[in-house]
């Protein structure tokens, strides 16, 4: 049986879409203050996508380049999470998945802030990208309460 969803889920989902598209636009903005992090760099912020750029790159430093490349493979979760949020947001309609994808997503990208940029350095992006991640997260918990309403579908 194919359950139909009400005007309230439906809203809640498009919203929790367009707070993860957000989320991946935000990756391209000034993610993390990178004065203390790179002092050999003469950039003072960088986004997302600088830091995934650095994956493979080289350097005479041997240690400065594993760190680059480890540092670049950590920032794709930033691209990940959302992505995934949002495969989940649009194909899962008739189930409760894409809320609980949305709460584990959201939890998952404010934990990946606070753990991979740090409190010190962060900067527009992030908290923006923080402060939207306990939005969706409050999203999707009122996307599992509103699937127990009850709407009359003769309307």
């Amino acid at each position: 049986m194919l359950k139909v969803q009400n005007k309230s889920t439906k809203r809640i989902r498009v919203i929790q879409i367009i707070v993860f598209l957000i989320q991946i636009f935000l990756t391209s903005q000034p993610f993390v203050w990178g004065g203390a992090i790179f002092p050999q760099f003469k950039k003072n912020t960088f986004t997302v996508l600088d830091m995934i750029s650095y994956i493979g790159t080289q350097s005479s430093d041997v240690k400065v380049t594993s760190t680059l490349t480890t540092i670049g493979l950590c920032y794709i979760l930033f691209l990940v999470i959302p992505v995934v949020a949002v495969a989940f947001q649009i194909f899962d309609r008739e189930y409760n998945l894409k809320n609980i994808v949305g709460i584990i997503c959201s939890f998952a990208g404010v934990l990946a802030i606070i753990y991979l940029v740090g409190p010190q350095y962060l900067c527009f992006a992030s908290m923006v990208s923080l402060l939207l991640y306990l939005f969706s997260a409050f999203m999707s918990v009122m996307g599992i309460f509103a699937r127990f309403l009850k709407t009359d579908e003769n309307k």
